[in-house]
């Protein structure tokens, strides 16, 4: 049996119309690719909410994707990266029947999700090290841990103390860098493109992947690397361990920035009109209710947030109360 035929005979067993399920399947995609701009999430939303066929059609992608935890955008990069003789069609059929058995995938995603800790939207995870210290995984985070040796997912955040650790030559794999962490007490977090290592303790030794000569982390510093170079600044404890907390810390942080962050600990997807995107947001709030999060945000700012549903939530200018005379 062909892809679109599998497609159109899941989609009869659900009750689905084939033309929105593969509608639904198109949007999945893209938001997977990762290059869904500002319009193009209004469009989604839109179309999401134009008929009730086109919700049911999304909450079956939504279940597929959640058997699997697909909470990456690598299978998206990857599937758009196919080469043009794999019809699009079929492509996104076997995206959409993954969760019943239709498709052995051998990309990025699977390795992070069987890794020995991953974490998704709004988990935390902390371990023991076997040979002593403690590591934390930050939400929508993965790690594989070997003898002296941690390996890092791309887009990940951990926490890691490693000062009363018997032996001192642990290693860091991490955005294609390798660090010695020794005796020290660190956050690290790869932004896709730029890493950042915050040192709160002891000091961290870059031992490859970085041109000139060897870089050296001390404590109380930052350190962000990225193609365009190096920067050094001193660090922010409170707003570096905040996350281990439970507490998202804003500083002047513009609203679009912050729900890009706030949206790591939900499932689903936060966005605003472009009226309010700029809007300047400061304060804690509680990762672990992210609902009360985006309460309190209304609360302190003229915005209004709309739940078109549970996990599809839209931040607005708030429109001025007319009260009749």
């Amino acid at each position: 049996m062909s892809a679109s035929s599998m497609l159109a005979e899941h989609a009869n067993r659900h009750g689905l119309e084939l033309q929105r399920l593969e509608t639904a399947l198109e949007w999945q995609v893209s938001h997977w690719s990762g290059d869904m701009s500002d319009q193009d999430l209004k469009e989604w939303a839109a179309w999401l909410a134009s008929h009730s066929g086109n919700q049911h059609a999304w909450h079956e992608v939504e279940r597929l994707a959640g058997r699997l935890e697909l909470v990456s955008p690598e299978l998206g990069r990857e599937s758009l990266k196919r080469p043009s003789s794999i019809n699009r069609r079929q492509v996104l059929a076997l995206l959409g029947l993954a969760g019943a058995g239709g498709m052995v995938a051998r990309t990025g995603w699977v390795q992070r999700t069987i890794a020995d800790c991953h974490c998704g939207p709004g988990e935390q995870r902390e371990l023991s090290l076997p040979g002593g210290g403690e590591l934390r995984v930050n939400t929508e985070s993965a790690v594989n841990l070997y003898q002296g040796k941690i390996e890092v997912f791309p887009g990940s955040e951990i926490a890691l103390d490693t000062r009363s650790a018997s032996q001192s030559a642990l290693f860091v794999e991490m955005a294609g860098l390798q660090w010695q962490a020794g005796k020290s007490h660190s956050v690290l977090r790869d932004y896709g493109g730029q890493l950042r290592v915050s040192l709160l303790a002891g000091e961290v030794a870059l031992l490859s992947g970085h041109a000139g000569a060897p870089l050296i982390v001390h404590e109380g510093e930052e350190v962000l690397l990225s193609p365009g170079g190096l920067q050094r600044r001193p660090l922010d404890t409170a707003a570096v361990l905040a996350w281990t907390r439970g507490v998202l810390l804003a500083d002047r942080m513009s609203m679009g920035d912050f729900l890009a962050e706030l949206g790591r600990y939900r499932r689903g997807f936060l966005y605003c009109d472009d009226a309010v995107k700029d809007l300047i947001v400061s304060g804690a709030y509680p990762v672990n209710d992210t609902d009360f999060a985006l309460q309190s945000l209304a609360q302190a700012l003229p915005v209004e947030v709309h739940y078109r549903t549970p996990w599809l939530v839209h931040v607005s200018h708030a429109e001025k109360n007319l009260v009749a005379v």
